[in-house]
């Protein structure tokens, strides 16, 4: 095993998204589990891809991997089981007629000065209640997208009227009383007296518009082939006809029982993309098993060679500095999970194709678990030849009562080769 501490793309910031915060097309939407396009494009090199090669990605979030690849005019494939990143990265894709974005923008921008009557007003903790102490969207912010989303739907031409939708949630999130913080959704500071209201969110949605505008014009996208598709990779992988690939990039969920779904619930029920807390909880059903909010079948498989091995019998005789003692049970279906990919991955890869897995540790029990080692353990099980485990960087950690001795986990790309 070849494990490389002075991996040429340490510490050079590849791992995180802080550069897309800048980037045409990439800064629609901050998506912070993602990876830098610069990952994407250190790979394209290290694989010498033909034009008409695939590049894939099935953990494809916010369509870092997808979005890269049609910029620089490669073809690539992305599957991402969340709706609205899915939405999110099919949207950045696109390339749309600036004349036509503005006269859906004046329509829209009619709706939202009408507004409508939101259906979220009184649902959970999206509006001010008798019971809600705190909530995510003042009234007006809610009736004010409800107003333009009613519009939108209106406008002829499809890609179109995806992108104008994807900016009136970008605005309503820029108006949300709560934001995204880790693994959780965090009200502001002194969010009460933001008071977000029509006004605020018309200002939001217009100036979501003309970087949009600006970044369909200066960033044209270069290759149309660029397929999104919806749901589980798993099951993407092994029923769909896709083609093979010749570079595999990616970064699954890591193994930090997050539940990423929930983190979006917000964004999931103004796009209709989920309508009641029972699809929310099918959506997370349909995740990679790194979490704990959802009753998931148990694993069944239990080899995934001698450092796992170790680990979890580390684990399963301290379950009392566990916060929780499903989490052995979560790390074996992880563990599990990963095999189904890698496996799929392989029966779907050309030959010498390359695979770049980018993955972080965790800590539990207070314990470092090596999941970059243990990847590519699985790795060879499915029938991939090892290149390099790469460490990009070394994570500061916030310290817990069940892990107090772990200050970092270390994050690495697992590089392989058909």
């Amino acid at each position: 095993m070849r494990f490389n501490p002075d991996f040429y793309l340490s510490n050079q910031g590849v791992s995180n998204a802080t550069d897309t915060l800048n980037l045409p097309r990439h800064r629609w939407y901050y998506y912070k589990e993602g990876f830098s396009p610069y990952l994407v494009e250190k790979a394209i090199e290290s694989c010498e891809l033909q034009k008409d090669d695939i590049i894939l990605d099935p953990f494809n979030g916010s369509g870092t991997t997808t979005l890269t690849a049609s910029i620089l005019g490669y073809k690539s494939i992305g599957i991402e089981v969340n709706p609205f990143t899915a939405f999110l990265s099919s949207s950045k894709v696109k390339n749309i007629n600036k004349y036509s974005y503005e006269d859906g923008l004046n329509l829209v921008l009619k709706g939202i000065n009408t507004g409508s009557e939101s259906a979220l007003k009184g649902f959970s903790t999206f509006s001010k209640t008798t019971k809600t102490k705190k909530w995510l969207f003042n009234d007006e912010v809610l009736d004010s997208f409800a107003g333009g989303w009613n519009i939108s739907d209106n406008i002829q031409i499809g890609d179109t009227r995806q992108i104008i939708q994807l900016a009136l949630i970008i605005a309503a999130m820029k108006n949300c009383n709560a934001t995204r913080d880790g693994k959780c959704l965090r009200y502001r500071d002194g969010w009460q007296k933001h008071n977000y209201s029509k006004e605020s969110y018309l200002s939001s949605f217009k100036a979501i518009s003309s970087m949009i505008i600006d970044d369909i014009i200066q960033c044209p996208i270069l290759s149309s082939y660029a397929r999104i598709y919806n749901g589980d990779a798993r099951k993407i992988l092994l029923e769909k006809e896709i083609e093979k690939f010749k570079l595999c990039i990616t970064s699954p969920p890591y193994l930090n029982t997050f539940d990423y779904t929930d983190i979006y619930r917000p964004e999931l029920f103004l796009g209709q993309f989920v309508k009641t807390m029972k699809d929310l909880y099918d959506l997370r059903l349909q995740t990679v098993r790194s979490h704990i909010q959802a009753k998931w079948d148990n694993p069944i498989c239990t080899n995934f060679g001698y450092i796992y091995n170790n680990y979890i019998k580390y684990i399963n005789n301290h379950k009392s500095e566990l916060m929780n003692r499903r989490i052995p049970l979560m790390i074996q279906a992880y563990f599990e999970d990963m095999l189904s990919v890698l496996e799929l991955l392989y029966s779907k890869a050309e030959k010498n194709a390359q695979l770049w897995f980018v993955v972080s540790n965790s800590a539990y029990a207070n314990k470092e678990i090596p999941v970059d080692l243990i990847i590519a353990d699985i790795a060879k099980l499915a029938g991939w030849k090892l290149r390099e485990i790469g460490v990009l960087r070394n994570i500061k950690r916030r310290k817990t009562k069940h892990s107090p001795d772990i200050s970092f986990l270390r994050e690495s790309v697992v590089i392989m080769r058909k």
